[in-house]
Order: C-alpha cells, then sequence, then structure tokens
C-alpha cells in the first residue's frame, strides 16, 4: 500500500471516530432520532464501518426496534468478526427477540474475540443471563460464578437482574451475589 493511500485510509477512519463520537454524543443525550439520521446518512459514505453498524443497533434498541438491531450487529460482526461489541450485542438483540439460542452463539463468539477482563467477564454474566432464561441452572450458576468471582462489578446487578430469576432459589445464588 502506498503512503498517499495510508495517509487517506487514516483520515477515513478519524473522520468515522469523528461520526461516531458525535453519534454516541446524541444517543447518550437521548436525541435518538438525530443520532439515527446521521449514522444513515455516513452508511452512505461508509457501508463498511463496523462502527456505524455498531452504533446503528444501539439506536435500534434503545427504539426497541430488535430485529433491525440484530440485523445492524449482525453485519457489524460481518464486517469485523474480531471485534467484541458487535458480537456482545447482538447477543443482547437476540435475547429481546426470546432467541436465547442465538442470544448464547453470538456471545460465545464475543468470548472468542480478544478483549479486555472486564469485557470478557461481562461476556460470562450474559451466558449466565441467557442460560438462566432457558432454564439450565447448574450452566447458568458456573458462569454466573465465573463472572462475579473475577468483576464484583456485576454483584449489584446479579442482584436486581430479572433474567437471572430462575436461579433465586437455587443453592449457592444468594452466596455468589452477596459476597
Amino acid at each position: 500500500m502506498t503512503l498517499k493511500r495510508l495517509i487517506d485510509a487514516g483520515g477515513i477512519l478519524s473522520e468515522i471516530e469523528k461520526i461516531v463520537n458525535r453519534v454516541k454524543y446524541l444517543r447518550e443525550n437521548d436525541l435518538i432520532t438525530d443520532a439515527e439520521e446521521l449514522v444513515i446518512v455516513s452508511l452512505e459514505d461508509y457501508e463498511d464501518s463496523w462502527q456505524l453498524w455498531l452504533e446503528l443497533g444501539h439506536i435500534r434498541m434503545r427504539k426497541q426496534d430488535y430485529e433491525y438491531a440484530a440485523e445492524a450487529f449482525s453485519t457489524a460482526t460481518n464486517l469485523d468478526p474480531n471485534e467484541f461489541w458487535p458480537w456482545l450485542n447482538l447477543g443482547h438483540a437476540q435475547r429481546a427477540l426470546g432467541d436465547y439460542d442465538d442470544a448464547i452463539d453470538a456471545t460465545e463468539n464475543a468470548l472468542r474475540v480478544e478483549s479486555n477482563e472486564k469485557e470478557l467477564y461481562l461476556a460470562y454474566y450474559n451466558l449466565a443471563r441467557y442460560n438462566a432464561l432457558m432454564g439450565r441452572i447448574d450452566e447458568a450458576l458456573n458462569l454466573l460464578k465465573t463472572a462475579l468471582e473475577n468483576d464484583e462489578s456485576l454483584r449489584k446487578l446479579a442482584r436486581e437482574d430479572s433474567d437471572l430469576d430462575s436461579l433465586r432459589k437455587a443453592p449457592g445464588f444468594e452466596f455468589l451475589v452477596e459476597s
């Protein structure tokens, strides 16, 4: 690749980063329609940006349009299968659609992607949730144990998460979330 093409590629990346940051700002400030419009217009020029597809998925999740959110996250995973967040969020969308098997598959793909430990244990936590929803109590408890023993910040979440309701009467659950 020539130096000019490398510089041009760097310029595109920084432009995408600027757009993504603006979209995040709009989304976080409940300007969902503005965020969605910016992503859709930007995808006309940068259709191969997994980051923009990820943002579109977040927006569609906020709009409770789970089918289109799953499609956007899936597009992001196809564009770059080695990114953690699109896989993890695809699992969230599949869970919202009630497709727990696909939620598990997507989250297991997130685990295969190199990520930091905090992300890793968030994926284990989500796997515990999806398994609990499917009534796989032992599997869910083992995954939850791995997540909570390695990321204390997830304990409060686990105490309040209705996806884990099937585990609440299981031996050891209270110890896991309280210790």
